[in-house]
This record gives C-alpha cells, sequence and structure tokens, in this order.
C-alpha cells in the first residue's frame, strides 16, 4: 500500500513539473516576444514564474527523490536539508509578496489614478523589493533545519519551533492574504458599487472604462483564491505540529500538502495565460502560427513526393 501511494505521488509530481516548466516557460516567452503583453502585472506574473520555476526545478525533483532515498548523510546532506526547506519558503515569499505588489498596483490605479509615479511600479525597485525581502526574512530556515539519521529534522537549538512556524504562517500567509483581501475589497467597492448620483450618462461611460480593470481583477482574485487554497494543508499541518507538538497525520495526506503547495506553481502561468485577454491572444496566435507552418510543411512535402514520383514516371517512360 505504502508503495503505490509513493508511486502514484511520484506520477503526480511528475506531471505538475512538466506543467509547471512548460507554462513557465511559455508566459515568460509571450511576455518576453509580445510587447503589447508588457506590463507591471505581467511583469509580476514573469517575477513569480522565477520563483516557480525554481520550485519546479529543484523542490519537485527532490519531493520525488525523497520517496525512494535511502537517506541524507554528511555534508551534502546536511546542506541539501538547508536549503530545500530555505527555498521552499523563499519561492513562496517571492510569490505571495508579488501578489501583494499586484495588489497595491490595482490598488493605485483604481482608488487614485492619478497618481502615476508611485515608486514601486519601476522594474528597477520591484525586483529588490520582492527577492531581498523573501531571502533575507526566510533566511532563519537555514539555522532551523539538519540532517540526523539519514533525514531532514527541525532543530531547537536556535528558534523555538512554536515560533518559526507561527512566524511563517504569518509572514508568508496570514498577514499578506489580510492585506491582499482589504486593498481588494475597496477596489471592488469602488469599481463596482461607485455611483454617481444625477450624473447617468458620465457613469454610463465611467462603467464602460471599468470593464478593463473589472477583467484583471477578477484574474488577480482568482489567483489569489488559488494561492490561499494550495498552500491551506500546509499550513494547516504545520500549526497542527505546533499545537500538539507532532505529526499525527497519514503519510499520504502529508504527500499531498506538500504536492497541492507545489502544484500552485504550475497553476499560477496557466491561469495568467488563459484568464488575461492580450496574454491568451498572444497565446492563441502563438498556437495558430505553429499550425499553418506545421500544415504548410505538410503540403510542401506531399508536393515533393508528388513531384519525385512524376520525375521517376518520366524517367522510365523515357528508358522504355
Amino acid at each position: 500500500m505504502e508503495f503505490t501511494t509513493e508511486l502514484g505521488f511520484t506520477i503526480a509530481f511528475a506531471i505538475v513539473m512538466i506543467l509547471a516548466l512548460v507554462g513557465n516557460l511559455l508566459l515568460i516567452y509571450i511576455v518576453w516576444n509580445t510587447p503589447e503583453t508588457r506590463g507591471l502585472t505581467s511583469f509580476l506574473f514573469v517575477n513569480m514564474a522565477v520563483a516557480d520555476l525554481l520550485v519546479a526545478v529543484i523542490q519537485m525533483p527532490l519531493s520525488m527523490a525523497h520517496f525512494y532515498s535511502t537517506g541524507m548523510t554528511g555534508v551534502a546532506g546536511d546542506l541539501f536539508c538547508k536549503f530545500f526547506n530555505y527555498l521552499l519558503q523563499v519561492s513562496m515569499t517571492a510569490s505571495i509578496l508579488s501578489l501583494v505588489v499586484m495588489a497595491f498596483d490595482r490598488y493605485f490605479a483604481v482608488i487614485h489614478p492619478l497618481r502615476r509615479n508611485i515608486w514601486f511600479r519601476r522594474s528597477k525597485i520591484i525586483l529588490p523589493v520582492i527577492w531581498v525581502p523573501s531571502c533575507t526574512l526566510m533566511a532563519v530556515n537555514l539555522a532551523s533545519y539538519e540532517a540526523n539519521y539519514g533525514r531532514c529534522f527541525y532543530i531547537e537549538k536556535h528558534i523555538p519551533s512554536v515560533i518559526l512556524l507561527t512566524y511563517l504562517l504569518v509572514i508568508n500567509y496570514v498577514l499578506p492574504l489580510a492585506i491582499i483581501s482589504y486593498l481588494y475589497i475597496k477596489i471592488t467597492r469602488k469599481i463596482w458599487f461607485h455611483e454617481i448620483p444625477g450624473q447617468h450618462e458620465i457613469s454610463r461611460n465611467m462603467a464602460d472604462d471599468q470593464i478593463p480593470k473589472k477583467k484583471v481583477l477578477r484574474t488577480l482574485i482568482i489567483v489569489v483564491l488559488v494561492f490561499a487554497v494550495c498552500w491551506l494543508p500546509m499550513q494547516v499541518l504545520q500549526m497542527d505540529y505546533v499545537v500538539t507538538a507532532r505529526i499525527k497525520w497519514h503519510p499520504a495526506a502529508i504527500y499531498f500538502a506538500s504536492w497541492l503547495s507545489q502544484a500552485n506553481s504550475a497553476i499560477n502561468p496557466w491561469l495568467y495565460i488563459l484568464l488575461n485577454g492580450k496574454m491568451n491572444g498572444a497565446f492563441r496566435r502563438m498556437i495558430g502560427s505553429q499550425s499553418v507552418r506545421s500544415r504548410a510543411f505538410s503540403n510542401t512535402s506531399q508536393s515533393t513526393m508528388a513531384v519525385s514520383f512524376l520525375r521517376n514516371d518520366c524517367l522510365e517512360d523515357t528508358a522504355v
């Protein structure tokens, strides 16, 4: 039963890893090659794609190897233990901070549309604003894990587990989701429920202008909800350990919580590609151009074969 469970989750991790690699590389490629898709939101999704690629390239293969590894020993095992947990938290922090910056961007675009020169809207500033805090805030993980008896264990030598896991829950989940929820509630009230009494024609024109903003807002809200759902089981698992001081979940439930949290890295790019109008249009054009090229190549090959057959027939008739 245990082998069947591990094999099933190995296949699930492999599928998610392929979807994450294809989706995130495709998102970066579309933004890189399609100027009309470039904007702050797309840039932040590219930033998330980089974080998600770290998960797909490093964490997912290691998660699959964990099912079959005999253990981690020596310096290499200790480094693996420390950096595996560290990269997991850094990628999560970078993703959630990108969502927070997106929420602030939408907030200023809708609530304060005349304020154009917002400091965090500059691409050169956004990268350090997201990645420096992500790497710094999660550095506590490097001193909190080590390999013993071939397994990765949390050590309370420096920080008690209750404090660390509560800290991670607040920094990576509760606080950013609370900020995002507050900003999106204010934006939603402004877009959907704002009226100007006695100015119906102006209100109608304003409503038309708000349609693109509504579509962007729907996309971002869906992305945030998916993030919250995907990471919820892992957060509950960690807090259950904080409260009970032991892990009493079934191994399959632990595997599922880990898989679902990492599956978010595969879901993010496809959500943005499918739900964003410009990205979806660029994706469809790319697929269409590839289809046209394939048909053209097929027709050229068939024509070449037909000419070849006719030439052979002519040569045979001449020989006779």
